[in-house]
């Protein structure tokens, strides 16, 4: 799950200072000085982690700049930011030696040169916050950056899924609204009346999940269920079908509409052309962490589908993929005995 951008600022923060802070104490502690002095990294800290957040604005609100104007008001605050960091350090230090500490407690680093002694501490102050700095801004940079590019294959992936699924419905609502029509020709008004409810029962639930990406085992085979009714319009008595899921496995989250348009190949391929009865069959099975769901019948059978070249499973492969990666997959199988597909994919939580 990705942080939200203050968080992940936050994060960064916490992690470069606190290094700085341990910097700052081991060179305290090979001092062999007074033990007051350990004081001073943690009030550095704090007013650098204060410091950073202009900063981190400066950075969030600059991120759509084009050119190099941006990079320069970052560096710019990072000069800035160092020097108020330093100047700060002096300053506070000062103050608390001078009442807060006992008498005699003092540090500064000097570095003798053939012109005298040099006061470097706040050479060396400047230096670092520099570098904590500048590392700040490149890294929130890139952290934000990759947020919004991901946030960006996010949408585009629900958009895919979405387009996905409007087109597993065409066919299916031809063939419906041609059934409600012959029943209302020939004086079926009954049949046709609840044929009716169960396409808006199917409608209403392919419309409410375009919402989501996923529904439980138990919604997705309700909707099917829906489905179903409008096809035993069609086919009567040809049509069984057999469903097998376990109870443990009914609030499994599922892409939604993923078992329909296996059910509706089934259809097409084995009850349309077939004069006989034909079963068809649903199984849900767990395995592990993964789920296993197939669709098989008993009918003639398609060995052009063998390889799943149709397009309802041409886009359910590319769903599973977009969803789940190589973790989620389609198989197909032509037997003695009729088609089967199998879909597995990791149960997620």
């Amino acid at each position: 799950m990705l942080l939200s951008p203050r968080w992940s600022s936050i994060s960064l923060a916490l992690m470069l200072w606190g290094l700085a802070l341990v910097g700052h104490l081991l060179f305290t502690l090979s001092l062999h000085t007074d033990a007051e002095l350990l004081l001073f990294p943690f009030i550095w800290t704090v007013h650098g982690l204060l410091l950073t957040w202009p900063l981190h604005e400066l950075i969030r609100r600059t991120e759509g700049m084009k050119g190099p104007g941006r990079w320069l008001l970052a560096g710019l605050a990072v000069i800035v930011l160092a020097g108020l960091q330093a100047l700060l350090d002096a300053r506070i230090s000062g103050w608390v030696v001078q009442y807060l500490m006992p008498p005699g407690v003092g540090a500064a680093m000097v570095v003798r040169t053939p012109q005298g002694v040099v006061d470097a501490g706040l050479r060396i102050s400047l230096l670092i916050y520099f570098w904590v700095f500048g590392c700040y801004a490149m890294a929130d940079s890139l952290l934000l950056s990759q947020r919004r590019l991901i946030e960006a294959q996010n949408s585009a992936q629900r958009a895919e899924l979405a387009a996905l699924r409007l087109q597993l419905h065409p066919h299916f609502l031809f063939n419906a609204l041609n059934s409600v029509s012959a029943l209302i020709v020939t004086n079926r008004l009954k049949e046709a009346d609840a044929t009716a409810m169960s396409l808006a029962t199917f409608l209403r639930a392919s419309l409410l999940a375009n919402q989501s990406a996923m529904v439980t085992l138990a919604d997705e085979t309700e909707a099917l269920q829906a489905y179903l009714e409008v096809e035993r319009i069609r086919f009567g008595d040809r049509l069984v079908v057999e469903m097998d899921i376990p109870q443990d496995l009914h609030e499994a989250p599922i892409l939604a509409f993923l078992l329909q348009p296996l059910v509706e190949n089934a259809i097409k391929h084995a009850v349309a052309p077939a004069a006989r009865r034909v079963h068809i069959r649903v199984v849900a099975q767990r395995l592990e962490d993964r789920i296993n769901l197939s669709v098989s019948d008993d009918g003639p059978g398609d060995p052009s589908l063998a390889a799943g070249t149709g397009t309802g499973l041409r886009n359910i492969r590319e769903r599973l993929a977009a969803t789940y990666g190589p973790a989620g997959s389609l198989t197909t199988q032509v037997g003695p005995e009729g088609f089967t597909a199998t879909l597995t994919f990791p149960i997620k939580s």
